[in-house]
């Protein structure tokens, strides 16, 4: 009885944490290198740490679509017949934004065995971006002397910040600045340690409806998902 009553409870906790965070979403089209020619129902694989999270196939003209995803960093899979398998490591998902990527696939006469391996670049504009703010990931995190979410969300510019330490945004007063961890209002102190953190986002403006009424500003905070690599710090 006692066993049950822990798998129930576990179930609804999973079930509640998965309706509150804030998923992204990954869409765009995959093309033959050369020619531009859309390729249909290949495969696109999302991986992160060794791991698949999610995955699909493209449809006749060459669109995908990958939802829901945990905010992250990823890496990107594509592969069909009679074409070059395509690896693109680094991928950044962000919370509750739709990210859009086109790939290319080299076709033809070519060695099947071979896996074009290549980095993601981050466009310089998201088509997507309604709100003003700034999202620090987690490899510039792992840069910064900051110690806790706090102190990271001073480094974007409208964060008044005095001794390290978080104040207002845009000149409103403190409480009326909310935060949320993983989709989640909390009231207090939102110190996590910076290990545990995989976004760190600062909204300034055009606050998205999800989050009310919000006369200051938004600090949303996601944290590090399950993975096949271990890690810590000191």
């Amino acid at each position: 009885m006692i066993r049950n009553l822990l798998l129930t409870t576990g179930i609804v906790l999973f079930a509640s944490f998965m309706a509150f965070a804030q998923p992204g979403t990954l869409k765009g089209k995959l093309l033959e290198k050369g020619t531009n020619e859309p390729i249909p129902f290949a495969n696109i694989v999302l991986e992160n740490g060794g791991t698949q999270v999610g995955g699909t196939s493209t449809d006749f003209d060459g669109n995908y679509v990958i939802k829901p995803i945990p905010p992250g960093t990823y890496t990107l899979k594509a592969s069909n017949i009679g074409f070059q398998a395509l690896q693109m490591d680094g991928v950044v998902i962000y919370a509750g934004k739709i990210q859009y990527l086109d790939l290319e696939m080299n076709g033809g006469a070519i060695d099947l065995t071979e896996v074009e391996i290549i980095d993601y670049k981050v466009p310089l504009i998201q088509k997507d971006k309604t709100s003003t703010g700034a999202t620090v990931t987690a490899a510039e995190i792992a840069k910064m002397p900051n110690r806790n979410a706090d102190a990271i969300a001073t480094t974007v510019g409208g964060v008044f910040s005095e001794d390290g330490e978080r104040g207002s945004i845009r000149g409103a007063r403190a409480e009326e600045t909310v935060t949320y961890i993983d989709g989640v209002k909390v009231i207090g102190s939102a110190s996590l340690p910076a290990s545990a953190l995989e976004q760190v986002s600062v909204l300034l403006g055009g606050t998205p409806a999800m989050y009310g009424d919000v006369t200051g500003g938004v600090i949303s905070i996601t944290t590090k998902g399950p993975s096949r690599s271990f890690g810590g710090g000191l």
